[in-house]
């Protein structure tokens, strides 16, 4: 039991460490979204408010957003680079929950271990936590602590444990509403295989899904009367889906959700379906895998979400695949082998996971003119609109302190699908007289050029700014609108 006690809190040591090394390799985060995370955090560091209105994105617009991972994260403030550090804290704990959760499913604490190890290799959650400020740095070691208290909801503590995560997910992110979805899948399954269910875990079930709803209800409500049903894809445009899909082939997911977990996780499935001492749990754990891709297949959620979900849960079905392998081998010929048969199976994870990870991890602020950000905070009118690619405007924002003309923020943003074609056609036209029309119209005084901006729209240059009577290339990246 020590002994892997001990190689529990390693793996926890290893995988801290490594994602505070990788995070400390560059002053800034990995992309633009981490910013907008950023100025809600400052905003209750510094006035002690959440931003319910945003001056900066769009020109001014609403924000509605769950900020209890603001708020805890603005109380750890005081520490030295907190903004890097609490986030990794955060994610580090999922291999010691998905210990917990494998050894119960499993009752194998080889099987379990290794199961842990492999989920701190999972190439999307690098790509969609690492060198972030992401709520799901919280929200996924919250969801998975619920399942595990699912399982062991006969237990008085987990019971109270379950509870109070099931009112505190929702103000952390919107995540607690394909979760909501999971356990209606559950449900639906358990049913329509007429498969008992224990009267506290199905008043539990119960109890969580009416509290989350009633909770998003609550925080939403301004969303939901303005988009209905659509307020699930939190308002992102056909364009932007087509953007992130069209650049996402089959392949490509394949390896981002991780081949070995996706494999072994594929076989658990069908493993704990076939035995009835699993099968309760592991479709408990297969209904977050059935719930984000029907949501995929209907493009309700945005891809990266998705597949975050598919990776970490396929990771736990899995478990049942280790056991099942170590337990084969154990009986072969070659069983007096087994420490060295598990340990290149270590080998093997580690090898393939180090390798996904760092392959898809992306750090993209490079593509990005920092500099000439600043500039523009030092040089430019306070009210000056500050046009740029949907995927760089939370970054304008930052650090120029300017509005931006659109970002990736789209839920109660001002007309975001006519900002958006109106910011590619100011970048993509020939016509000077009409990204000039736009350009008046929404007030923008500055073009942003930058790498990422270039790569987006697929283009090199501006076409009309050799015009020096209306276009003054102020910086590198930057052209000032002066007629």
């Amino acid at each position: 039991m020590k002994k892997h006690a001990y190689l529990l809190a390693l793996i926890f040591i290893l995988t801290f460490s490594a994602r505070l090394f990788f995070s400390f390799q560059s002053e800034y985060f990995a992309n633009d979204g981490a910013y907008l995370h950023l100025r809600l955090i400052e905003s209750i560091k510094d006035s002690k408010n959440f931003i319910t209105y945003d001056t900066l994105s769009y020109g001014g617009r609403d924000v509605v957003k769950p900020q209890l991972f603001h708020s805890i994260m603005a109380l750890f403030s005081f520490i030295p680079n907190y903004s890097k550090i609490i986030p990794e804290l955060f994610i580090s704990f999922i291999p010691i929950i998905v210990y917990l959760i494998a050894a119960e499913l499993t009752k194998d604490k080889t099987a379990a271990l290794i199961t842990a190890f492999m989920s701190s290799l999972i190439p999307i959650v690098f790509k969609v936590t690492l060198n972030q400020v992401s709520p799901y740095s919280l929200a996924i070691p919250v969801i998975l602590l619920m399942v595990y208290s699912l399982i062991r909801i006969n237990e008085t503590k987990f019971l109270v444990l379950f509870v109070i995560l099931s009112f505190l997910l929702p103000w952390i992110n919107p995540s607690s509403f394909l979760f909501m979805l999971s356990l209606l899948f559950y449900i639906v399954i358990i049913v329509s295989e007429s498969m008992d269910l224990s009267g506290i875990k199905k008043e539990a079930i119960t109890f969580s899904f009416f509290t989350m709803f009633l909770l998003n209800l609550v925080i939403f409500r301004k969303v939901l009367l303005q988009y209905g049903a659509s307020s699930i894809n939190q308002n992102i445009p056909q364009k932007i889906f087509e953007y992130y899909f069209s650049n996402f082939s089959l392949s490509e997911s394949l390896f981002i959700i991780g081949i070995i977990p996706l494999v072994l996780g594929i076989f658990g499935i069908y493993l704990g379906l076939h035995n009835s001492k699993n099968r309760d749990d592991i479709i408990l754990l297969s209904s977050p895998i059935a719930a984000a891709l029907v949501l995929l297949m209907l493009k309700m959620i945005d891809l990266s979400t998705g597949i975050l979900f598919l990776g970490i849960f396929l990771a736990l079905t899995s478990a049942l695949s280790i056991r099942e392998i170590l337990n084969y081998f154990s009986v072969t010929k070659l069983s007096a082998h087994y420490p060295i048969f598990v340990a290149l199976f270590v080998f093997l994870i580690l090898g393939v996971g180090i390798f996904s990870s760092l392959y898809y991890y992306e750090s993209d602020v490079e593509r990005y003119d920092i500099d000439d950000l600043k500039y523009l905070a030092e040089n430019s009118d306070p009210n000056a609109v500050i046009l740029s690619a949907f995927n760089e405007g939370n970054i304008v924002s930052y650090f120029s302190k300017r509005k931006n003309f659109v970002d990736s923020d789209f839920l109660l943003a001002p007309n975001p699908v006519q900002r958006l074609n109106e910011a590619e056609v100011v970048y993509k036209t020939f016509s000077e007289s009409k990204a000039l029309e736009i350009m008046k119209r929404n007030n923008v005084k500055y073009i942003l050029l930058s790498e990422n901006t270039k790569e987006t729209y697929d283009i090199d240059k501006l076409l009309y700014v050799d015009d020096r009577s209306c276009f003054e290339h102020e910086r590198e990246s930057v052209y000032k609108i002066v007629c």
